[in-house]
């Protein structure tokens, strides 16, 4: 296996490049600041997995990214900010994305700015997410690394629902 198999890769990088027969992976960011979406956007641009291009959603408020949820299924994970309209936002859509809209397929990753709400533990026990990191410690080859295992596993329920 090489250092490819490993990441999702840029088209550039990608020798088996083909116009897109499968629709692309939908990753949802849900965070109030919009340099966030910038620099997400600048670190996701071109990448692929499974020759299937990433295509990027964008939502600024928790009641944003449930819309956006409804309106577009199909979303395989998402990167998700927790203060935003107030403390717990974004929480309290890991609840609503869980329970109300009974979406269980989509990976929700927190990253988050403030770290003292809730420890990393506290908040991995009592909330259905699938990842916790940092935004100030979260360089490209993680924010990669993250992606490429949420989106497998996505994949893999999917897969499996049939």
């Amino acid at each position: 296996m090489n250092d490819d198999d490993d990441l999702l890769v840029l088209d550039e990088e990608d020798e088996q490049v083909a116009p897109d027969l499968a629709p692309p992976w939908n990753i949802l960011v849900v965070d109030d600041d919009e340099g966030v979406h910038e620099v997400t956007r600048l670190l996701m641009q071109g990448r692929r997995l499974e020759g299937r291009s990433v295509r990027l959603l964008h939502a600024y408020s928790a009641a944003e990214g449930e819309q956006a949820l409804r309106d577009q299924p199909e979303i395989g994970m998402l990167l998700l900010d927790v203060v935003m309209e107030t403390e717990m936002a974004g929480l309290l859509l890991v609840e609503r994305i869980r329970r109300e809209l009974n979406n269980h397929r989509a990976r929700i990753i927190i990253r988050t700015g403030q770290p003292g709400l809730l420890s990393e533990d506290e908040l991995l026990r009592r909330y259905d997410v699938n990842g916790y990191c940092l935004k100030t410690q979260l360089t490209d080859a993680e924010l990669n690394r993250i992606c490429l295992l949420a989106l497998r596993n996505y994949r893999d329920i999917v897969e499996a629902a049939g």
